[in-house]
């Protein structure tokens, strides 16, 4: 970044960002009397995408399974 950009922001100036083409910004920071001083171009960086989550994909056989067990633990605890 510019000296005088760096000595805006540090300075408590306000900092705009304005998007570009091609995934590029720039910065802009308004000091307390009004003055601008612009940064560097930059190039935005993606963001990484968020990993899904997959459950186990269990067919129709696991589901009987799972619902045998339920049906003797129920069995078990209420029926005694």
């Amino acid at each position: 970044m510019s000296e005088e950009f760096d000595n805006c922001a540090r300075n408590g100036g306000k900092i705009r960002t304005k998007k570009l083409k091609n995934n590029k910004y720039i910065r802009t920071c308004y000091d307390k009397e009004g003055n601008s001083y612009t940064g560097e171009v930059m190039d935005r960086k993606k963001k990484p995408k968020a990993k899904k989550f997959h459950k186990k994909k269990g067919g129709p056989k696991d589901l009987n399974e799972s619902l045998l067990r339920l049906k003797k633990y129920y069995d078990e605890c209420y029926h005694n």
